[in-house]
């Protein structure tokens, strides 16, 4: 699962990076085209560049122009557009001078588009077809140059290399900051006004060429006027205020190129933000769950069993959920048996404290006794001897039978000692084994009754086990209740081939504390220097016993209520202790 989850995890997050570079890749070329495309049509901007915006102009059924960047071309460029429907009316006009008609006649405007009449501009006419109607494009441009050098000239005088101007003419120029060069039919300089000290003294004819179209490479416009009289030309140069935007990033690198280096910057740096955000979400998805792993390792190998890391309910859709889940649910173990231990060694020493009290009380009488009669003091009767007798027997009885209580309980817990089962009459076994506890000097006169069903229930038991837990079970109703206690002991049959046999009493019950560590640990409801038959072990012997014989044991207790005590046996899980044994 974890495989699985890591490699679909990587397969998605490669694949996502590979489509923001691939939809970055062509963002960034669908730009890159625009503007190339934009740069050749503002050096060609007439007749070509505005033939192709025109060409390509969305125009709507009434003849307007919808798009933004021929008008934005058509203001850079200097010029000006109307749409005419076909009686000669203007529909729309952008950037028009005042002198420009409102309405063309059919032969006046093909007079003025062909040059036989005179008319102030050059025009270009092209027609749009839209749905069943014509509509004429009309583009008009000044006929004279934007900026002539012929003013500059006609008003200047050259002397020993220098280039006079008059005062108007050098006043325009330095406010534009530009410079004057005239040059020779060789390309050199021969005069010169205001020019600066990078400026080239010699110009071949591909450099007039390539400063004159690609005026935004050199970051100067540059203008030229070769005067035919002298055989000279003449250039002027000023810095390009009017440049496309990304002419200033490579001063001396040409527009195009400017362009395209722009582009593979942007999808260079877009792919760089690209990985550097896989990078922290690698980050965050891969190395920081596995920090908290190694952390987590670390904290429970410090012993450190209550986790500082993110519950489990932040993380649905943490990568490594299954592993944090394994390291808390480790944890959760450790911290559990950890506890385990703590009380397994509270109940050994209690339990030890116990058994040691219990030996230690028997053992001081028969010390006692043994003394006296060893003493030479006193010569004690038959009758006196006879009673430290019976006292020391019954004290080193009650050891006995405490040393094989324990031996017997360790025995079952470990699985040492075989099961063997057999089947029997379980109403017979505890007639028999009731009728041997009741018949005990300390049971005189207390009431015992059966109920049985009136088929005989044969269950697998091994007798003398059988006998003990019955013996038992009386025992700890009889001894530790009033003596009018009654027992009432009912053997019935489980529908799904078992048997139960429960055993109440109405005495006095116990608390709910009692209750829980009447199995659990060593306990006793009264102490040896009282009348009492049994070590104190029998009700952890009688837990072992039944667990022993496949059977399950419950207690429900009720303080002045009475105690009940439910045996139960089922055939499938004898048939699984037979088959484990």
């Amino acid at each position: 699962m974890l495989r699985r989850r890591l490699t679909i995890r990587f397969a998605l997050q490669i694949s996502f990076a590979g489509i923001l570079l691939i939809v970055l890749a062509v963002l960034i070329l669908d730009w890159m085209f625009k503007e190339l495309n934009y740069i050749d049509m503002k050096r060609n901007f007439s007749p070509y560049g505005i033939s192709k915006l025109i060409d390509e102009a969305e125009i709507d059924e009434h003849g307007k122009i919808i798009n933004s960047e021929l008008l934005k071309l058509l203001k850079e460029d200097g010029g000006w557009l109307q749409s005419l429907d076909e009686q000669g009316n203007v529909l729309q006009s952008f950037y028009t001078p005042d002198d420009i008609p409102q309405h063309y006649n059919p032969g006046q405007l093909i007079d003025f588009w062909e040059g036989t009449k005179p008319f102030p501009y050059m025009i270009g006419l092209w027609i749009h077809i839209k749905g069943d109607r014509q509509f004429i494009i009309l583009y008009g441009k000044s006929a004279e140059h934007p900026l002539s050098l012929r003013p500059y000239i006609e008003a200047s005088t050259i002397n020993n290399g220098t280039i006079h101007l008059s005062d108007s003419a050098e006043a325009e120029l330095e406010e534009m900051q530009g410079w004057i060069q005239i040059i020779d039919s060789t390309g050199s300089e021969i005069a010169a006004w205001n020019k600066p000290a990078q400026a080239p003294n010699v110009y071949s004819l591909s450099e007039l060429a390539l400063r004159t179209v690609y005026y935004d490479q050199y970051s100067m416009m540059f203008y030229s006027d070769y005067d035919e009289a002298t055989g000279l030309t003449w250039i002027l140069q000023f810095p390009a205020t009017e440049r496309l935007h990304q002419a200033s990033i490579f001063p001396n690198v040409r527009t195009e190129l400017q362009v395209i280096i722009l582009s593979l910057a942007m999808f260079f740096a877009g792919s760089l933000i690209v990985f550097i955000l896989l990078a922290v979400g690698y980050a965050n998805q891969f190395v920081r769950p596995v920090f908290d792993i190694v952390d987590s390792i670390e904290q429970v190998a410090a012993g450190k069993l209550e986790l500082n890391t993110r519950p489990i309910k932040k993380r649905k859709k943490h990568l490594f959920k299954e592993v944090m889940d394994s390291i808390h649910s480790l944890a959760s173990v450790l911290e559990a048996s950890k506890q385990a231990e703590i009380e397994t060694q509270t109940y050994r020493e209690e339990w030890i404290a116990g058994v040691m009290h219990d030996m230690k009380t028997p053992l001081s009488s028969i010390q006692g006794y043994a003394h006296m009669l060893a003493t030479t003091k006193y010569s004690w009767s038959e009758e006196e001897v006879r009673s430290f007798a019976s006292t020391i027997l019954e004290k080193s009885q009650y050891m006995d039978q405490l040393m094989e209580d324990l031996a017997l309980t360790y025995r079952l817990r470990s699985g040492e000692l075989p099961v063997q089962l057999e089947p029997h009459s379980i109403g017979s076994l505890l007639r028999e084994a009731a009728a041997k506890a009741a018949a005990h000097p300390l049971y005189a006169n207390r009431s015992i009754s059966y109920e049985f069903p009136p088929n005989d229930v044969i269950g697998k038991v091994h007798p003398p086990w059988f006998e003990r837990i019955i013996d038992n079970l009386i025992a700890n109703s009889l001894l530790h209740n009033p003596p009018d206690t009654a027992i009432h002991i009912i053997l019935e049959s489980l529908p799904d081939d078992g048997w139960q046999l429960t055993l109440s009493d109405n005495g006095k019950g116990m608390d709910e504390q009692t209750v829980k560590e009447l199995f659990e640990r060593y306990y006793r409801g009264t102490n040896t220097e009282q009348s009492a038959v049994g070590s104190g072990l029998g009700m952890a012997v009688t837990r072992e016993l039944v667990q022993a014989m496949g059977g399950r044991i419950e207690i429900t207790s009720e303080l002045n209520k009475g105690t009940t005590f439910r045996l139960i046996w089922h055939e499938a899980l004898q048939s699984n202790l037979t088959s484990h044994n």
